[in-house]
């Protein structure tokens, strides 16, 4: 009877440590704080900003365009939530990750390329669909 009663307690007192273990392992979008996802977000669009800047002052732009604009910070937007998912995936520090998320942002239509080329690469070769 003693030995069932530790037996109870440890998996009792176990129990936490598990819920953690098993909330490290699966991960969820929505699973993240809105504190976190504006931060990201925001490092994200600044990079689309600065590239926005660079392409106005090499005159690919106009200065008061504010569909590119809008397009740049769109674009930047998305690159930097997947670059900001596919570093969570990759357990990256958040050190590295903040500036992975605003080279993907300044990056814009390039970065989801590179993303593209990389699930390709990945999931490709576990489909069977090999191109090259």
């Amino acid at each position: 009877m003693r030995l069932l009663i530790q037996l109870v307690l440890c998996l009792y007192l176990a129990g936490p440590i598990n819920a953690r273990a098993v909330e490290i392992l699966v991960k969820d979008p929505l699973g993240y704080s809105f504190k976190q996802y504006a931060v990201m977000l925001g490092i994200a669009l600044l990079g689309g900003l600065v590239s926005f800047a660079a392409k106005v002052r090499k005159g690919e732009i106009a200065t008061w365009s504010v569909s590119s604009l809008i397009g740049e910070l769109c674009t930047s937007a998305f690159a930097g939530a997947i670059a900001f998912w596919l570093c969570e995936w990759l357990n990256s520090p958040p050190l590295l990750t903040a500036p992975m998320v605003g080279m993907a942002g300044h990056m814009g239509t390039k970065a989801i390329a590179a993303f593209e080329a990389f699930a390709e690469r990945r999931w490709g070769q576990l489909s069977g669909d090999k191109q090259g």
